[in-house]
């Protein structure tokens, strides 16, 4: 005969063990692991993005938004000058231009364009350069490895265009400067003076 004071087993609460299923849970209301604070605490280390990471991404917007060349290159907007730009330039710039005779000598070799003992550029055998520079007084000369020309004082008036002229001074016959007198082995004139 049955003990009629036994009772079944009772199934054990989510309190009781510790296992916290979701099937027990009330209802209306999230489980602990779905709470807006551990949802925060799982997103934010895929929300620090690193210093690289972000200029990366930066970039990749700005080359998404920039204009493209013929070879889907993105190119930079060109800043257009204002009108007043425009008017001050030629009246605040002078030009100088700076050819070079073709000689045998020195034919491989470019001469270094010397402006107040500052290099600005170099001029190689039968070529011209142009160098655009404030109005004024400067000191000229061309040099190649300890061969000098001597200085020249070049006047550059303001919207003005000063033609010069360089090369070797001399062949074969002048090659006692290259040693004897290294600052006159170059020549450096004004394009309308005749040589001396």
């Amino acid at each position: 005969m049955a003990d009629s004071g036994a009772s079944a087993p009772m199934p054990p609460s989510s309190g009781q063990d510790g296992s916290g299923s979701s099937a027990d849970a009330v209802p209306g209301e999230p489980a602990a692991e779905d709470s807006p604070a551990a949802d925060q605490s799982a997103e934010e280390p895929s929300e620090r993005l690193s210093v690289w990471e972000r200029m990366r991404r930066a970039m990749a917007d700005h080359n998404a938004k920039a204009p493209r060349g013929p070879m889907g290159i993105p190119q930079a907007a060109e800043a257009e000058p204002t009108a007043a730009e425009a008017g001050a330039d030629d009246e605040s710039s002078a030009e100088l231009v700076l050819e070079r005779i073709h000689h045998y000598r020195d034919t491989i070799r470019s001469y270094h364009v010397l402006i107040e003992g500052q290099r600005v550029g170099q001029i190689r055998d039968d070529k011209s350069e142009r160098f655009v520079l404030r109005p004024g007084s400067y000191t000229m000369r061309l040099q190649l490895m300890w061969l000098f020309s001597p200085k020249v004082v070049v006047e550059l008036p303001a919207g003005s265009c000063t033609r010069m002229i360089c090369g070797p001074n001399g062949g074969i016959a002048q090659s006692w400067r290259m040693f004897l007198a290294p600052t006159t082995a170059i020549f450096l004139r004004y394009l309308q003076e005749s040589p001396h």
